[in-house]
């Protein structure tokens, strides 16, 4: 059976795919080797997005001695508080980022002839953004409960 994560991964997948593919289409130069700079700002966003997920996996199972009990974060250490906000708020700029923004720019790179070299990093941006919200399922079953809700 196809659950919904299965199904936002192979969307973000195909949604890569396809930026990768759009620009030799729509005629973009892709002779041109990717950017070392472009490429590390492309990438970014994701991994450390899934950094910060899996650090505070850590945090928060040797601050509290294993997963937590209730969803929340009542009776956490201040530090660990800190944490998980920190990490919630980049979890959610990547995913604003590839759910609002990033259609929106492969669309103005696919129509703006001078932009369509972009469409390549866009690709890589949602590829890794994908990468990384399937490498986030792998956690552990009571961290994911608690990270959800």
């Amino acid at each position: 059976m196809i659950d919904s994560s299965t199904l936002v991964d192979l969307a973000c997948l195909t949604l890569g795919a396809i930026s990768v593919a759009i620009g030799p289409i729509l005629g973009a130069r892709t002779a041109e080797p990717l950017g070392r700079m472009a490429l590390a700002a492309a990438t970014f966003p994701p991994l450390a997005s899934l950094g910060l997920f899996y650090s505070l996996a850590i945090h928060m199972h040797r601050s509290l001695g294993g997963w937590p009990r209730a969803i929340g974060d009542e009776g956490f250490p201040p530090g660990l508080v800190m944490h998980a906000d920190f990490a919630l708020f980049t979890f959610g700029f990547v995913a604003l980022g590839c759910i609002f923004f990033w259609p929106i720019a492969v669309l103005l790179c696919a129509c703006v002839p001078r932009m369509q070299s972009g469409l390549r990093y866009l690709g890589v941006y949602a590829l890794a953004c994908a990468a990384a919200y399937g490498a986030m399922m792998l956690a552990p079953d009571p961290f994911l409960y608690w990270w959800w809700d």
